[in-house]
């Protein structure tokens, strides 16, 4: 029989190399088996070049963070605390640590370390295992922050090519360079969860969706602000399945934000007072805080219009290509966050130094996805125009495109995307080789397993004051004190000095040498020396029976 269907003619696809054509149509030929791998590898070049840049960032990261651990030369605050909080939880159950009085989760409600507790109950402690959990957070918000961006781009051919772009220039950020200087905080793996979150919600993975938000939930208080963003993101992409589980997902993150801040960590503290309270004290406590502006017009402006935290939050605008100016109203949730920093009379905080800039991360990256979606609206109908003013808008687009072709006009635009990032990175950099400086272990030699031998002579639970690079390794116990920040050791403490110690500034070198001339000449007995380390006991009489 004829192929007439109601008047009309059915052309039949042609799987040979030439393409039948009719009056001014002209049909595509069907791509061969190896015309259809190659299409579908090229296709997922994109996701290639995300796991690749992913790894890297993690296999530089986990490089840099070890080595600075073996070196002997990374600082205690914050890996020494966590360590001897994950330690003190596996073995006792307890949340505490020499650096802090009272629970550690009213000062930061970060219940997910239990998971490292257990593992390191399991495999022994070493803190170089919260280094490895660091690095691939960081890895980690290559691949989640590319998923999320296409999810939220698609469904434009370009999604995972713009996506791409954006997401592999994340670890080298001035930004994301502090993050990785701050040797382990599990709010990077928090953040990481919000965009897998989102990425789940936006294509209808509901279980998955909830299952990240929960977990992103419980590694610290304050990423319950980009879990709410994320469901606000949700719920204004989604069908209407999705908007309503997207609107209840940013009002449950809310809900949990104001139970845990201002009922859990209170009642936990118990009035006891935290690091954290001096950051703010200026402005006054309770609903005063809310005057500040009227009150204290002068010290609030000074506060926000300090240059420096300025530019860190530029430099993450510029490294996503500038994207998240076009969409004001998706940039406005970074504002609260980016305020509340540069308000903080911490140094590190207000200048998005170290862990700081944790917080925009997830707003920044959502703000440049709706960016991205109106960039490619814009760039459409005009790429639609000048094709039908140079000739037949039909014929043009039947004219296939090589493969390679595409491939190499896909990258272009990926590299185009991250350029920014890469130069970014040397402005703002903080790390090697973006500082164009070695890093503090480059020339220390490894002392990791030499210091466990030494060190073997204490008891398991002994009291310990050490050098300020040895506290890091040596936090594994129920006390441990910073000797050359408390220079006077307790009469029942263990005291470990390194001949080839590691100072963060030159005031702690003198009371290293001060502190080594007051122990060789005083009556606490040597009990091990290696020609590096040197380990003294308790005061005679200092040990109780």
């Amino acid at each position: 029989m004829g192929g007439d269907v109601g008047g009309g003619s059915v052309r039949r696809p042609v799987r040979s190399g030439r393409a039948l054509t009719s009056g001014h149509e002209r049909e595509q030929p069907l791509p061969t088996g190896r015309e259809h791998r190659r299409l579908r590898w090229l296709a997922a070049g994109p996701a290639w070049l995300v796991g690749i840049a992913g790894t890297l960032a993690a296999g530089w990261s986990a490089t840099l963070l070890i080595g600075r651990v073996n070196g002997l030369s990374a600082p205690p605050y914050d890996l020494a605390f966590f360590q001897q909080i994950i330690w003190n939880v596996g073995t006792s159950g307890l949340w505490i640590s020499s650096f802090h009085e009272g629970s550690f989760l009213g000062l930061h409600f970060s219940p997910i370390l239990v998971i490292p507790a257990v593992v390191e109950r399991l495999l022994g402690p070493d803190v170089r295992l919260l280094n490895v959990v660091h690095a691939l957070a960081v890895g980690g918000l290559v691949v989640a922050g590319f998923l999320f961006l296409r999810a939220i781009l698609r469904p434009s051919r370009a999604a995972a090519m713009v996506a791409a772009g954006l997401a592999i220039g994340i670890p080298v950020w001035g930004t994301t360079q502090e993050i990785i200087r701050s040797d382990f905080h599990p709010e990077a793996v928090g953040v990481g969860l919000a965009l897998v979150a989102g990425w789940a919600g936006l294509t209808g993975r509901l279980r998955t969706m909830w299952l990240a938000a929960v977990l992103a939930l419980l590694t610290r208080e304050d990423v319950s602000y980009a879990v709410a963003v994320i469901g606000l993101v949700v719920a204004a992409r989604g069908n209407h399945t999705l908007r309503r589980h997207g609107r209840t997902l940013a009002i449950v993150a809310t809900v949990w934000a104001i139970i845990v801040f201002g009922v859990l960590m209170p009642a936990i503290r118990a009035g006891s007072a935290t690091d954290t309270d001096s950051y703010y004290a200026w402005l006054g406590g309770g609903l005063s805080v809310l005057l500040a502006p009227v009150n204290q017009t002068a010290a609030v402006v000074a506060h926000i219009a300090r240059p420096t935290g300025w530019l860190a939050g530029a430099g993450m605008i510029i490294a996503l290509f500038g994207l998240p100016l076009l969409r004001p109203r998706w940039l406005v949730p970074v504002l609260p966050p980016f305020a509340a920093v540069l308000l903080s009379d911490n140094f590190f905080q207000a200048n998005l130094r170290l862990q700081y800039g944790l917080i925009l991360v997830v707003p920044l990256i959502v703000a440049a996805g709706f960016g991205a979606r109106r960039a490619l609206a814009l760039i459409a109908p005009r790429w639609r125009r000048s094709i039908s003013r140079r000739g037949t808008l039909h014929r043009i687009v039947g004219r296939r495109v090589p493969p390679l072709t595409s491939a190499f006009a896909g990258l272009a635009l990926t590299l185009a995307l991250a350029a920014p990032a890469a130069l970014g990175a040397f402005i703002q950099g903080s790390l090697p080789p973006f500082d164009h400086g070695d890093p503090a272990f480059a020339s220390r030699p490894d002392g990791f397993d030499r210091l466990a031998r030494t060190t073997a002579v204490i008891p398991a639970r002994g009291v310990i004051a050490a050098d300020e690079g040895l506290v890091v390794t040596l936090a594994a116990r129920p006390e441990i004190r910073r000797l050359l920040v408390r220079p006077v050791a307790p009469v029942d403490a263990y005291v470990v000095m390194d001949r080839l110690a590691w100072f963060p500034m030159q005031q702690l070198a003198g009371n290293h040498h001060a502190i080594l001339a007051g122990l060789r000449a005083g009556t606490r007995p040597v009990l091990a020396d290696d020609g590096r380390f040197i380990v003294w006991g308790p005061e005679p009489g200092g040990l109780t029976p």
